[in-house]
């Protein structure tokens, strides 16, 4: 039965229901926690490589100055290894005969009144 004119009606669909988070615009949130987290990962990632560049830094003002004390302590010994042999009563003698400096007689000696 065919009524002429008519028109077919739309199907009548289910109403789809948004949740009141999404209406409310709150479906951000996950995007704000996971940027949030990715900041903070980063920010702890900066932290340690800040303090592993501060330790490296130590280490090699450490391993400077040990270098610099052994070098001060082979100029020491060096430096006392001549003071014991330019020090000797034997050199004194020689470089006094090199620069001209004689041996003195046998003393005089005065007899007091």
């Amino acid at each position: 039965m065919a009524v002429y004119g008519a028109q077919a009606r739309a199907a009548v669909l289910p109403r789809r229901r948004i949740p009141a988070q999404e209406r409310a615009g709150r479906s951000g949130q996950r995007v704000g926690l996971a940027l949030a987290a990715i900041v903070v990962a980063l920010l702890l990632g900066l932290f340690y490589l800040d303090q592993a560049v501060r330790i490296s830094a130590r280490n090699y003002d450490v391993d400077t100055l040990l270098a610099e004390q052994e070098a001060l302590l082979r100029d020491r010994q060096t430096l006392q290894n001549d003071l014991a042999r330019l020090g000797s009563e034997a050199a004194v003698a020689h470089e006094a005969l090199e620069r001209g400096l004689v041996r003195l007689g046998p003393p005089t000696v005065i007899d007091a009144r």
